[in-house]
């Protein structure tokens, strides 16, 4: 089943972008691929677009220097070089569909009108397969054989990008299960970082990482519930945000033990520009995505609290010395020291901190194992797979905790939120705010 998908794969790339044996050779000789080495296959026009940031594609669709095709086919090319689950055919068609609405309408669709986006593979779209890293999930419902879902059923948020006038176009790999912080799954094999393949590009969201270190994406969706975006996005150099849970829709989104909301994931994004993520948040949240799915906190985007923030510094950084910004720095979870070259990292950012003004403050701070493990091996039996070696020692099929004690976590959880949002407020002083959020 898996070499089959992978097949599939293959086939929907068009003959004229797949590499020869060659390129395949050297491409392993590689260190690293991002840079010179895949834009060696690209045209000048091409890598203009895959150089530009997502604001100013999104304007130069909207000033015409660009059509949605153009855009589109440059963004597929890359990520068929990249070698990602394919989409092209439905993005060409509907970057067809935009140009010519553009053409008669004389506006856009939206503000992501003519934006190719990038799907980290957990998110349904309709006519493509979601595995989340599964055998058993190929030409399925999340594993199961329900006609009236399989590739019906689309992601909420899908529904509003698209409505926005966003191209989505391929899907990027999720380590098994999507509980680990590498991208490996019995699909298609681990997922190397492309600006330097001797590195993890990290996970969950890796495949996005990865994708957008090469330029084949300048956006993407991702999860995080412990750092699923943020970890690939500081492994392969580019940007993402995780909001708070319940900011965006998770309606119809795939995941790992579903019927756990203690420790809930959110949905997340990843850009090679910090601009990029300001843009999908502001487009998604005017699309008011509470009104389809009651678990979304009803808030829209608010600009003056964003302002607020910024007119604590100034351009290049320095403080604003009446309210200059306060940032926690998070040494330890006190299980894991830090490898020393990360510490010293890490003092470094605090150091030009407080160089430029601002003030710092030091941090201080086993629901994903509570059914046992019995919802990832429901998935593995599907198709006889086994489960990843980087999985083994963590997720072996046991005994799930008993209710009673589930409940008694479940409150420990609520004190701890309470302890920390205790802290975190005591943390403010009459001059300036508390710690500023990481999201």
């Amino acid at each position: 089943m898996a070499q089959a998908k992978v097949a599939d794969t293959m086939s929907k790339i068009p003959q004229e972008w797949v590499l020869d044996q060659a390129d395949l050779e050297d491409a392993k000789k590689q260190r690293r691929l991002s840079g010179p080495f895949i834009e060696k296959f690209l045209d000048k026009g091409e890598l203009e677009v895959i150089r530009d940031d997502s604001m100013s594609l999104v304007e130069k669709v909207k000033s015409s220097q660009y059509t949605a095709l153009q855009v589109a086919r440059a963004y597929c090319k890359t990520a068929a070089i990249a070698h990602q689950i394919i989409m092209f055919d439905k993005a060409f068609e509907h970057a067809r569909e935009l140009d010519e609405y553009f053409s008669k309408h004389k506006i856009t669709k939206g503000p992501l009108h003519g934006l190719p986006i990038s799907l980290k593979d957990q998110f349904h779209v309709k006519g493509t397969d979601t595995t989340m890293g599964y055998v058993g999930w190929i030409k399925t419902y999340e594993g199961v054989n329900d006609p009236e879902k399989v590739h019906c059923v689309e992601s909420q948020i899908v529904q509003e990008l698209l409505s926005l006038g966003a191209i989505t176009y391929c899907k990027t790999s999720v380590p098994q299960s999507l509980l680990l912080g590498e991208t490996v799954n019995n699909l298609i094999g681990r997922t190397l970082n492309p600006v330097n393949q001797l590195l993890s590009c990290g996970g969950s969201s890796g495949g996005e990482g990865a994708l957008q270190a090469l330029r084949g994406s300048s956006l993407g969706v991702g999860t995080d519930i412990g750092g699923s975006v943020r970890i690939p996005a500081a492994f392969c150099g580019i940007y993402s945000i995780k909001p708070t849970h319940d900011r965006f829709s998770y309606r119809d989104v795939a995941n790992t033990n579903p019927g756990q909301n203690t420790y809930p994931s959110s949905v997340g994004f990843l850009s090679t520009s910090i601009d990029g993520l300001k843009l999908i948040m502001t487009s998604v949240l005017s699309t008011q995505p509470w009104l389809r799915d009651p678990e979304v906190i009803g808030i829209p985007w608010r600009q003056e609290m964003a302002d607020a923030v910024l007119e604590r510094a100034s351009s290049d950084g320095a403080a604003n010395n009446r309210l200059p910004l306060k940032l926690g720095v998070y040494w330890t979870d006190g299980v894991v020291g830090l490898h020393p070259p990360i510490s010293r990292g890490l003092r470094m950012v605090r150091d030009a901190v407080e160089k430029a003004g601002h003030k710092y403050s030091n941090g201080q701070l086993a629901f994903l194992k509570a059914d046992g493990a019995h919802d990832i091996h429901k998935q593995l039996n599907l198709s006889g797979e086994p489960l990843i070696p980087d999985l083994e020692d963590s997720f072996q099929l046991r005994d799930p905790i008993n209710l009673l004690k589930y409940q008694d976590l479940t409150l420990q959880g609520r004190d701890y939120s309470a302890a920390y949002s205790d802290y975190w407020n005591a943390t403010a002083n009459g001059e300036d705010g508390p710690v500023i959020h990481h999201s």
